[in-house]
This record gives C-alpha cells, structure tokens and sequence, in this order.
C-alpha cells in the first residue's frame, strides 16, 4: 500500500529528526574525548624526542666504535713500525719510518679524542633519554587516565548512533525512492538538514523566510512535497511534526 504524501512528509520530518540527533551526537562524539587527544598529542611529542635522542646514542655509539677500530689498527700498525726500527740503518729509511710513526701517534691521538667526545655525548643521551623515558610513561598515564573518564559516554553515544542508523534504515524502507533520493541530495548540500519545519507564522524553521501561504496550506494538507524557495530543504508543516518548529537557525 503507497504512502499518501501526508504520510510521507510525517516520515520525512522524522527522518529530519534523526539525522539532526544523529549530527549532534556526532558532534559531541567528535569534542568529548578533547583533553584525551590532546594528552595523546602529548605523549606522541615526548616520543618522537626519545626517539631523536635514542638515535644520537646510537649514531655516537657507531662513531665511537668506529673511532676504536680505527685506533686498533694504527696502534697495530705502530708496533710493527716501532719493532721495524732497530733493524733500520739508513738515514732516510729511518726519516720515513720516523715521520710513519708520528703520524699514526697523532691520528691516535685524534681517534681517542673522538672517542671521549662521543663518549661524553653518549653520557649526556643517557641522562636525557632516562628524562624523557619518565615524563613518557607519566603522559601514558594521563592518556590512559583521560581516555578512561570519557569511555562509558563514548560507549553511550556509539550506541545512540547504532540506534539512530536503524530507525533511519527503517524510514528509508518506507518511503519512495525518489523521495529519499531527493531528500538524501538536499540534506547532502545543507549539512546533514534536509526538511524545514513551517512554523504557525508560515516562517521556515531553517532559515528563518516566510513560506508563501499557498504553498503553507498545500503542505499543511498533504497536497505536495515542495521545497522552501529560499533555503530548497523540503517543507513539513508543523502540525505533521512534534518537533519543534521555531529556533532551531541552521542557515
């Protein structure tokens, strides 16, 4: 059995409700966990400093490795030189093994300074990792902790949203299909509201235009489904609808 357009404006000013309901649990959903995320926002902070300072450990510890391996194989080079030089008798021979082994002493030198250096920054990543580490577990804590004073409202708006989505499944089914197209297209271009309400006034709900008084008694017998001609959401008189019909500006 079709719908008379009566029934179909009904539907359609509850379909209107709920999407509205819908929208404003959204929005609440979206703002409620604020301290949450920020605290997170936080915490992820924190990390990406440990990590940037864990890896000038680890680049210090290469170097400094580095620096050591380089320091063993001159100092091997050095005893092989320094045990060469008791069997040298000639002058220049002696010069080029002289100015080898001063060489390597001072590239010795160089690597060991290196070392210290790296060593010292090692020291000071230490010191700042074990800082960060700390005040990284403390913003988990305060994430965990925020997250949990607004999980039970959380879970209470999902489930109003689940419930929402099935009364409004439930609207689609009843109504025509080119109804719902049509208002599905108004409702995609004006945030989420697709009906206005007339109110007693002949004043749409939504923006707030007066609704020209024919076209106000054609809806307000069930006559026709027609657009507001300033905001094109689709009208609904208001003694179709328990919702309200003044005060509700959505632009």
């Amino acid at each position: 059995m079709s719908l008379t357009v009566s029934e179909q404006l009904t539907l359609l000013a509850e379909l209107a409700r709920l999407d509205q309901k819908a929208k404003v649990t959204a929005d609440r959903l979206e703002s409620l966990p604020a301290a949450a995320k920020k605290a997170e926002a936080q915490a992820a902070k924190l990390k990406s400093e440990l990590d940037s300072v864990l890896l000038r450990k680890s680049t210090a510890e290469q170097v400094k490795k580095a620096a050591e391996t380089d320091i063993a194989d001159e100092r091997a080079k050095l005893r092989k030189w320094e045990s060469r030089s008791a069997d040298i008798r000639g002058e220049r021979e002696a010069t080029a093994l002289g100015s080898e082994i001063g060489g390597a002493k001072r590239h010795i030198r160089q690597q060991e300074d290196i070392v210290l250096e790296q060593m010292e920054a090692i020291e000071a990543a230490d010191k700042d990792a074990a800082g960060l580490t700390k005040k990284h577990g403390a913003a988990l804590e305060d994430v965990r902790a925020e997250w949990a004073k607004v999980e039970g409202d959380i879970s209470a708006l999902q489930a109003e949203l689940v419930a929402s989505s099935s009364a409004r499944k439930a609207l689609l089914a009843k109504l025509p299909a080119p109804v719902v197209k049509r208002y599905e297209t108004i409702a995609g271009r004006k945030q989420g509201v697709g009906v206005a309400i007339i109110d007693a006034k002949d004043i749409c709900s939504a923006c707030n235009r007066a609704v020209p008084p024919q076209l106000s008694i054609q809806v307000m017998k069930g006559q026709v489904i027609e657009s507001c001609p300033a905001c094109m959401r689709l009208l609904v008189h208001h003694s179709m609808t328990q919702a309200p019909a003044a005060g509700e500006t959505h632009g």
